[in-house]
């Protein structure tokens, strides 16, 4: 984060907290344009501002220094989840009532909300969308495809386990979280779904051991099992239930 410009760092701060720049300026009593100057770096805000900024979007901070420039941190609900809450609430909906309308789970909306699922599969977000008649800022949309892109791969796209409308059905590595968002199993195959399907009968695919996943598309069989075994060894003993591969 230390070469990530001030600007930049409240843009994504505010991205996390599903606001526009209008509704930061709101807060702060300033313009569209101000807030647009501030992140683009073309104008610093003043000492007074920044305070606000700090109160406003939870940041942490390092005072300034020779050497370093103020800073302002990352931390904060994933884009995904600072914009689901909020349009959920402006809906006046629970949980439950999203899941519904949107045909989920309820553990998957959770999921997704908490920031444990932070780039969903694009049906789901056109669901939640639907549901709640407010489709996904665009912004938002670049911040977690650009999170979530891992370079000369893929994107790593989540999904819930637990919902068989939400497997993926594509040729890919995939990762097994528990609810602790501990890495336990990696597997790959042709088509996702069935080597999921084919766990759904152990004792160890259950909730809460097996609580959310992520699949990077990978089209290639060769490079699927090379990344398979690469991501098995560097796991190594965290890999709790698949342990193949793994150098002792």
């Amino acid at each position: 984060m230390a070469n990530i410009p001030f600007g930049e760092r409240v843009r994504r701060a505010r991205i996390r907290h599903a606001m526009t720049q209008a509704d930061l300026g709101d807060k702060l009593r300033v313009s569209q344009v101000t807030i647009s100057n501030w992140e683009i770096g073309r104008v610093i805000p003043p000492k007074e501002d920044k305070i606000k900024l700090k109160r406003i979007l939870g940041a942490q901070w390092t005072e300034p220094s020779a050497e370093k420039e103020e800073e302002i941190a990352g931390d904060g609900p994933s884009p995904m989840a600072g914009w689901l809450n909020r349009a959920r609430l402006e809906k006046g909906m629970s949980v439950p009532e999203l899941a519904e309308a949107a045909g989920l789970s309820a553990p998957a909306v959770y999921n997704i909300e908490t920031g444990r699922i932070a780039n969903p599969r694009a049906e789901t977000v056109r669901k939640l969308e639907r549901a709640l008649g407010k489709d996904l800022p665009r912004e938002a949309k670049d911040e977690i495809s650009e999170e979530s892109t891992i370079q000369g791969v893929g994107e790593l796209v989540d999904f819930d386990p637990h919902d068989p409308n939400d497997l993926p059905s594509v040729p890919g590595i995939y990762v097994l979280y528990d609810i602790s968002e501990r890495p336990i199993y990696v597997g790959q195959g042709g088509d996702i779904k069935v080597r999921l399907r084919s766990h759904g009968d152990k004792f160890w695919y259950k909730s809460p051991i097996v609580q959310t996943g992520a699949y990077v598309k990978i089209e290639e069989k060769g490079l699927r099992e090379k990344v398979e075994t690469l991501l098995i060894r560097f796991l190594k003993s965290n890999a709790v239930i698949n342990k193949q591969n793994v150098e002792r």
